[in-house]
């Protein structure tokens, strides 16, 4: 039976993006070296042969996974145009409230920059140079500007970004350590806007 061509292309590119969606979470749980082709072949259900045809080797999977992954996370949480003049506290705090919930919903983002950060490789040089170096310039100005505007803590603008990131993130990293000790479930609905209100009360509470 003929298939379309449209129907191919379509069904070619649903096949690469659950190969980078599976390729995220085997890398971001096991780490780099730890995992194969093979391995995120058989998750797919696909043939190797597929992984090589779309990606090549499998650091260029990585990168396209990263890529893949950072161009997510500017869709599900717009940055705020620092040019555009002073965005307002409610602009701000649903800035926070959305990267919040971005974490919770992809936690595999975290753990996929601490997997690389442990060990400083290559690939974490260049995602850091392509997406986070970029990124960071536009949320230090968006920083400084709060500071100056709404009376933001007096903190070292770069240090005051890895206190808000590592406050949003540590939950949805330790996800099982709550789970045993608190009994806690840190993504269910309730507990992740109960988070946000919480990380939004500690930064602008000025």
């Amino acid at each position: 039976m003929h298939v379309p061509r449209a129907a191919k292309q379509e069904r070619s590119e649903q096949t690469r993006a659950q190969i980078l969606e599976i390729a995220l979470e085997e890398f971001s749980a096991r780490g780099f070296e730890a995992v194969s082709l093979r391995d995120i072949a058989d998750q797919a259900g696909v043939n190797h042969a597929m992984i090589r045809y779309h990606f090549g080797s499998k650091e260029a999977l990585w990168k396209e996974s990263a890529t893949y992954l950072f161009q997510r996370l500017q869709v599900e949480v717009p940055p705020l145009d620092p040019s555009s003049g002073q965005a307002s506290l409610d602009d701000l705090k649903e800035y926070v409230r959305n990267y919040v919930r971005y974490c919770a919903r992809h936690p595999e983002h975290a753990r996929l920059m601490v997997q690389e950060s442990i060990t400083g490789s290559e690939r974490l040089k260049w995602v850091a140079e392509t997406f986070i170096q970029p990124a960071h310039e536009r949320t230090l100005k968006m920083i400084t500007g709060a500071q100056e505007a709404i009376g933001l803590a007096e903190i070292d603008p770069l240090t005051l970004l890895y206190m808000i990131v590592s406050v949003v993130q540590m939950p949805y990293l330790l996800t099982a350590e709550l789970k045993y000790t608190h009994g806690r479930d840190a993504l269910a609905p309730g507990a992740v806007e109960a988070h946000a209100d919480a990380v939004i009360w500690l930064i602008f509470r000025a």
